[in-house]
């Protein structure tokens, strides 16, 4: 099979480009982004799709640098397509936000990527990742730390990006350009082993191939295929939990630590929040922890554990301040989101939404929200409990507990509405003053 034959079979399986694509391409000059063009427009024979390149001059390689930029420019006017062209001093990018210079060049060029998908209207980004760079990237992360998905290599399609050579060895493409007397630039940087990456390329991986395994490279990429058939079946296992709004505990804590971790993840990563080990271990460290707890995600965000269930709320900077309600029996009334109403009636089932008790018609009664050291007696029992104390006892979550009515009367607390009434108005008398509480939302 002819390596366009490999690179259409890739596309065609991965359905990386498209009829009607509109594709921003990353090009350097470089071999591997010549030969990636080179495909793309072999590719547009059969499907009908536009291209548009996109050249930075990172402004570290002096003339070279200049050459690589006027060779682009030429090579796309010679393709018939668009070239946007822009010099970056990432040097001083670097500076200006504490970056290393491969992590500015970086930025650099993703950030003009971008803007280039969004002035010409495109809808992909193709990079020219090959296979030596997925190999390089797992070494690189094996040797930095990393877990399964780091070692599963350059994905060839996420999001917007696409990558339609990586599966094509760097030898492979320099032959494949010799051969049909295609131009292409070399950057000398890329034979320096200054950087990690370059000395893993040129130092470390042809050591073990000359030293231990001729075929280090496959094997390599052999592992990286099967860990990422792994992170597939692990995902799909762990996809339910996407969908909630809540997570419950007990079904996590099934799963080891290193899967946890990945649900955990996913879970943040659905309201947009920044992920790393940190913050995963210190979720980690509630999940066995009783009662309630809160973590700080980010300046918008927290996350809530409130005995078996993990929930993200948006934090309420503004808290919402219920006014007391003053009413007589018989009579219904609003407070915040419930109902309340009391009302003199033949004695039925007891439940949490209602209290029998021993009020009488006409008595004065206040709904209000909890102060400190507000007590009942709690009904069955003898001795007086904190409302702290009830609430925890019922699970009830930190955030709800302000907003739950309190039935008073002469400055004591009858009924904490839908949770527990005070044993003092507790009644057995087959005609009564029921109390009832019922949510409008």
């Amino acid at each position: 099979m002819s390596l366009f034959e490999r690179v259409a079979s890739r596309n065609k399986k991965e359905s990386l480009v498209e009829n009607g694509d509109r594709i921003v391409v990353g090009f350097s000059g470089g071999p591997d982004s010549v030969f990636l063009v080179e495909m793309l427009l072999k590719l547009r024979e059969k499907i009908d799709f536009d291209i548009v390149l996109v050249h930075i001059n990172h402004l570290l390689r002096g003339e070279e640098a200049q050459r690589d930029e006027d060779f682009s420019i030429n090579y796309g006017k010679s393709k018939g397509l668009k070239v946007f062209a822009r010099k970056i001093n990432i040097t001083s990018l670097g500076k200006e936000k504490g970056l290393s210079l491969e992590e500015a060049g970086r930025e650099a060029r993703y950030s003009f990527y971008k803007e280039v998908l969004e002035k010409s209207n495109s809808n992909k980004i193709a990079l020219a990742h090959n296979k030596d760079d997925q190999i390089e990237t797992f070494m690189f992360r094996l040797t930095r730390g990393t877990g399964l998905s780091g070692l599963e290599g350059i994905a060839t399609k996420r999001d917007r990006y696409i990558r339609p050579i990586s599966e094509i060895y760097k030898s492979e493409i320099v032959n494949y350009l010799d051969e049909n007397n295609i131009s292409y630039c070399i950057d000398s940087t890329n034979l320096e082993n200054e950087f990690t990456r370059n000395s893993i390329r040129i130092d470390l991986i042809p050591f073990i191939e000359k030293r231990y395994n001729p075929k280090f490279k496959d094997k390599i990429f052999s592992l990286i295929e099967e860990i990422r058939d792994i992170n597939i079946f692990i995902e799909k296992e762990i996809e339910q939990f996407s969908y909630n709004e809540t997570i419950n505990i007990e079904s996590i804590l099934k799963f080891p630590k290193s899967i946890r971790g990945k649900i955990l993840s996913k879970y943040l990563y659905k309201y947009g929040l920044e992920v790393n080990r940190k913050k995963i271990s210190l979720i980690e460290s509630i999940l066995e922890k009783g009662g309630s707890q809160e973590i700080s995600l980010d300046s918008q965000y927290i996350l809530k554990k409130e005995y078996n269930i993990l929930k993200i709320q948006k934090i309420n900077l503004i808290k919402n301040n219920i006014e007391e309600v003053t009413f007589t029996i018989p009579n219904k009334i609003k407070y915040g989101d419930y109902i309340i109403e009391a009302e003199y009636v033949e004695r039925g089932e007891q439940n949490k939404n209602c209290f029998y008790t021993n009020l009488k018609l006409g008595d004065t009664l206040i709904v209000r929200g909890r102060k400190d050291g507000d007590k009942i007696i709690p009904t069955g029992m003898k001795g007086e409990k904190k409302l702290k104390e009830i609430f925890i006892n019922e699970k009830i979550g930190k955030e709800k507990r302000d907003s739950i009515p309190l039935i008073v009367h002469n400055d004591n607390i009858v009924w904490i509405a839908g949770v527990r009434g005070n044993e003092k108005y507790n009644s057995t008398e087959k005609r009564c003053i029921k109390l009832s509480v019922r949510r409008t939302k």
